[in-house]
């Protein structure tokens, strides 16, 4: 994520009034939503995380609005959510046979969907996977990533690393 983009995003809360949440929203929400997904595993748990995640920023709005990285903020919130939500359930509910094809409907319609990859990521380790949804559905940078799962930039950078070449073989050992 850029600085301008974060700027952006500060300009918008800065307007203030509840009009400013539908533009956020369309800024943050898919984002949002695909790194819930990667971390839940879950149709309807990334969802409610996503919804969970703007109401507490909406609850927290001043601390939202002077942040330096409104978008790492917002994925900071979004993994507090998704850590609460895993301690209740203790684990995430794998998809549910009538959620597999919704969801592989729509990333197809999306030219997304590979189930080789889809496999290899489910593989990887949870703190991988983690640092990958934030990095590349995300888009935050090292060090906001860093500051989101509260690690050294370093271990945000070799997670990173790690997940790569891990899916790299995973993928080749499918072919």
């Amino acid at each position: 994520m850029t600085p301008a983009a974060d700027r952006t995003l500060q300009e918008i809360l800065l307007r203030g009034g509840p009009q400013v949440w539908p533009d956020l929203y369309r800024r943050l929400g898919a984002s949002l939503y695909a790194v819930a997904r990667a971390l839940t595993h879950s149709t309807a748990d990334a969802e409610d995380l996503v919804q969970q995640t703007f109401l507490e920023l909406y609850r927290a709005r001043q601390s939202f609005e002077r942040a330096e990285s409104p978008r790492a903020y917002a994925f900071a919130v979004l993994r507090n959510s998704a850590t609460r939500l895993r301690k209740r359930a203790r684990t995430f509910e794998p998809l549910s046979a009538a959620e597999e094809p919704q969801v592989a409907a729509e990333a197809v319609d999306a030219g997304e969907f590979d189930p080789r990859l889809e496999r290899a990521l489910a593989s990887l380790p949870a703190e991988q996977r983690e640092v990958l949804a934030l990095k590349l559905d995300g888009e935050l940078t090292f060090a906001q990533i860093a500051s989101v799962l509260e690690i050294p930039l370093d271990t945000a950078a070799s997670r990173y690393r790690r997940a790569l070449e891990k899916l790299r073989e995973r993928l080749e050992e499918q072919r």
